[in-house]
C-alpha cells in the first residue's frame, strides 16, 4: 500500500510539472540572433524596400494632338494630363475641346 501511494503523489508531481511551460532559453553570448539565418556567400537576402507606384504618365503626344484629361465623378472636373495633375473646371466645355491647364499654361483635350 505505502509502495502505491508512492507512486501516485510522484505521478501527480510529474503532470503538474508538465504544465507550466518550460523555461526561456539562456541569452546568447553573441547578442541577438537576426531573424533569419545569413546568406553564407555574404549575398543581401533581405526583402526588398516596399516601392510606392507612381502615376503612369500618359505617352507624348505627337505634333498637333494634345493628351486627353482624365474624368472625374463630377462631370465639370477633370484631372490634368500634366504634373501636377490638378482638378480642373470645365464647366461649359464640351467633350472633345480643348482646355488649358492654369497652373502650367498647357493644353489638354476635354474627355
Amino acid at each position: 500500500m505505502k509502495k502505491s501511494v508512492a507512486l501516485l503523489a510522484a505521478a501527480s508531481l510529474t503532470g503538474l510539472s508538465s504544465c507550466f511551460p518550460p523555461p526561456p532559453p539562456p541569452p546568447s553570448p553573441f547578442g541577438q540572433r537576426p531573424p533569419y539565418a545569413p546568406d553564407p556567400y555574404g549575398n543581401d537576402i533581405s526583402p526588398p524596400p516596399p516601392t510606392i507606384p507612381s502615376p503612369d504618365p500618359d505617352p507624348e503626344p505627337r505634333n498637333g494632338e494634345y493628351p486627353t484629361a482624365k474624368p472625374t465623378a463630377n462631370p465639370d472636373q477633370v484631372i490634368s494630363p500634366y504634373p501636377p495633375y490638378n482638378v480642373i473646371d470645365v464647366t461649359g466645355f464640351s467633350s472633345g475641346k480643348l482646355a488649358r491647364d492654369p497652373s502650367n499654361q498647357k493644353i489638354f483635350r476635354v474627355p
